[in-house]
């Protein structure tokens, strides 16, 4: 499988291939879509988002044969960094250029560099995980936002002296977004959480209209 192969120009002179390739894939009970692709913006489904909570604890990373020699090394470090594609996301909700973060109409609408939507125009995501356990070619791992068979792109050790800068800004509707999460799931908790978005809102999770309708 290659998602994507296309001529890019590097300047006038040089042109190059840009192809990604799955190295994997991912293996959880996570079945449903939770933020659905709906009128250019995104709907939220809080009632699987909250569903699927306990069933997202941990998942499998199963990285294909050719590429199992990668991971040597991988099980000295406790979090890594995955990046996967979300490939669910129907290619008109690529075209989106604002949402209300979350879906959550109450938050002003924004550019999509400016969120964490999984709508993106190439719906590439990462989330930081706990690396339980490597067996052979698979990685158990716990907090990965990704639904059953999201392919995975690439592996990272999460290294916090390069991944974690001090000092960081957030806008302040991001403080606001927390506030109507916490009001939704009545978690009073939610920015003390280690996820301050544990109520599971999948990084991989949009339908397209035709499929909210067969719902």
């Amino acid at each position: 499988m290659i998602f994507h192969t296309r001529k890019i120009k590097l300047n006038s002179n040089i042109m190059t291939d840009l192809i990604i390739k799955p190295i994997g894939i991912v293996k959880n009970k996570a079945n449903k879509e939770v933020l659905k692709y709906s009128n250019k913006d995104l709907k939220l489904d809080l009632d699987a988002a909250l569903n699927q909570g306990s069933d997202l604890i941990r998942s499998k990373i199963i990285i294909n044969e050719e590429y199992k020699e990668c991971l040597d090394g991988i099980e000295d470090f406790s979090h890594i960094v995955v990046f996967f594609w979300t490939h669910k996301i129907p290619e008109k909700a690529r075209q989106i250029k604002k949402v209300h973060p979350a879906g959550l109409k109450k938050i002003p609408i924004k550019g999509i560099f400016a969120t964490r939507s999984p709508v993106r125009p190439n719906p590439i995501c990462k989330t930081t995980v706990k690396l339980i356990e490597r067996n052979g070619e698979s990685l158990i791992v716990e907090g990965l936002d990704a639904i059953d068979n999201t392919p995975v792109i690439d592996i990272k050790p999460h290294l916090p002296f390069y991944d974690s800068p001090l000092n960081i800004k957030l806008a302040d509707w991001m403080y606001d977004l927390m506030e109507e999460l916490k009001k939704l799931t009545g978690n009073s908790d939610l920015e003390e959480s280690p996820n301050p978005y544990s109520i599971n809102i999948r990084a991989h999770p949009c339908i397209s209209p035709d499929q909210q309708n067969k719902q």
